[in-house]
């Protein structure tokens, strides 16, 4: 029981004491959390909200909150602007370039006296333009001649016309639709489809089946014989996920065969696994492209080889091979990419660009709309060049922003195999057609595309992030214009 004085009170001095014991035990406890509570690395800023978006004070410029949302980034601790001033060339170039100058590690800041006219300096902008040199794009290519089948649903053809338009737009190729029924109210979407389809300059005819995806596939077949004119040489066989580069690399490479003649064409997978399992046969993702005569044979035996169970593009090739006597010609140039996850080895090789990709929004990720929109600016051409700069960066125009932490000796021609082997395969296995191949870099840095648009002012921006959860996304964003 408690100590009290004659009136039945406690004693002041008693009081004040049970209350300095209890201070000292809150200060005592406080600083012991202090001791063991977290402190954030001396190296990281204040970080500010901004519309949604936590920004590190480091970045001293206005943003455009509805940009970085679409570029997905939501903790900011760097930005960084810079100007690509474009010097287009008749002469030949090589896929890489060599500058002299830095990209990212100047040592400068913005001033009033590096002001360049018309662009306005802020504390995110490198003051001094870049300028690169690149090959003067061909003349938009005309090919009529060229037909395209495609079996898919009018959601997924919808979604592809954006990369359709890339290589078909305004370039009197036809794409042939067969598609399942349309369920929406009165066919809405198929006439809708049609609409955006004129609108982007493509010609594309859109035929209804019962079948499923696999015999609507080999359909195309009988579809696009039926519908060939005077001028058509060839018919391709896509998936909706092809996307060709360039059309007129396509029509300079069709050009090398001789359409006159029964031709099968085609690319291998990538992964021998693959091709133990389906076959030597063209893998319908890079494009199949069947000369008219042999079109017309297979026509023929039609119901024969329907009956097949094959499917895919695999009947496709059984049936060339068991009712014909042509037989595939492989071009290294098409390719399906069966790579599993990350295929920033194949897009950053440095080596002549692809003809056709595949499994770009599926196996791994990579925008191809979005990578091809420099296009709009310096052609075709421009699309994957190569330019390494005196800081280590290197530029593949339309994917990346990298630099390695093991650097490959100059000259080094190998592809880093970043990807995830599938199916049992192993190096090797990639060899045939990616080789010679180096082991991945596990220190490189990457800032990745993110978007790009063409501005009003016939610029073309792209912005590169380098994601990191943890600290913050770092963002770079340049701005192409011509000379």
């Amino acid at each position: 029981m408690l100590f009290q004085n004659r009136d039945g009170c406690i004693p002041a001095s008693w009081a004040w004491k049970r209350i300095m014991r209890f201070a000292i035990i809150i200060l005592a406890v406080m600083g012991f959390a202090a001791l063991l509570w977290p402190s954030s690395p001396p190296h990281q800023a204040a970080m500010n909200a901004y519309s949604n978006v936590t920004i590190s004070s480091d970045v001293k410029c206005d943003l455009d909150p509805e940009m970085l949302h679409r570029i997905g980034v939501r903790k900011l601790i760097s930005y960084t602007r810079r100007e690509i001033v474009v010097d287009v060339t008749s002469d030949p170039l090589p896929v890489r370039q060599t500058i002299d100058q830095p990209l990212l590690d100047v040592k400068w800041k913005p001033s009033a006296s590096e002001a360049v006219p018309g662009q306005s300096l802020d504390g995110c902008t490198i003051p001094t333009p870049m300028q690169l040199q690149v090959v003067q794009p061909p003349k938009t290519a005309i090919a009529p001649h060229i037909d395209f089948g495609v079996a898919t649903t009018v959601g997924r053809l919808n979604d592809s016309l954006d990369q359709f338009a890339h290589w078909a737009g305004y370039t009197r190729t036809r794409i042939f639709a067969l598609i399942e029924p349309d369920d929406s109210d009165s066919g809405e979407g198929v006439t809708q489809v049609k609409a955006k389809a004129d609108t982007l300059g493509i010609n594309l005819f859109i035929t209804e089946s019962e079948d499923d995806y696999l015999h609507r596939y080999f359909a195309l077949i009988p579809l696009l014989e039926e519908n060939v004119r005077e001028q058509t040489q060839w018919a391709c066989i896509i998936d909706d996920d092809t996307f060709f580069l360039s059309m007129s690399a396509l029509v300079d490479a069709l050009n090398e065969y001789d359409h006159t003649k029964p031709m099968y064409i085609g690319g291998l997978s990538e992964g021998t696994p693959q091709i133990a399992v389906f076959g030597i046969i063209a893998f319908g993702g890079a494009g199949v492209f069947i000369s008219r005569p042999l079109l017309s044979e297979l026509a023929v035996v039609y119901e024969e080889c329907e009956q097949m169970t094959y499917t895919g593009d695999r009947r496709i090739g059984n049936c060339i091979y068991q009712y014909t006597t042509t037989r595939m010609t492989v071009d290294h140039r098409l390719h399906q990419l069966d790579l599993m996850k990350d295929a920033s080895g194949f897009f950053e090789s440095g080596r002549e660009p692809p003809l056709s990709v595949h499994h770009w929004k599926s196996w791994f990720q990579a925008d191809m709309p979005k990578l091809s929109v420099i296009s709009e600016l310096c052609g075709d051409t421009c699309l994957l060049r190569q330019w390494k700069f005196a800081d280590g960066w290197i530029l593949t125009n339309g994917f990346s922003v990298i630099k390695y932490g093991f650097p490959p000796e100059p000259g080094d021609i190998s592809m880093e195999m970043t990807w995830e082997p599938h199916n049992g395969a192993v190096q090797e296995s990639y060899l045939h057609e990616l080789g010679p191949l180096r082991r991945k870099d596990e220190m490189k840095e990457s800032y990745l595309l993110g978007d790009a648009v063409v501005e009003e002012n016939g610029r073309v921006t792209q912005w590169y992030v380098k994601r990191d959860s943890p600290l913050g996304d770092e963002v770079l964003e340049l701005s192409w214009r011509k000379r």
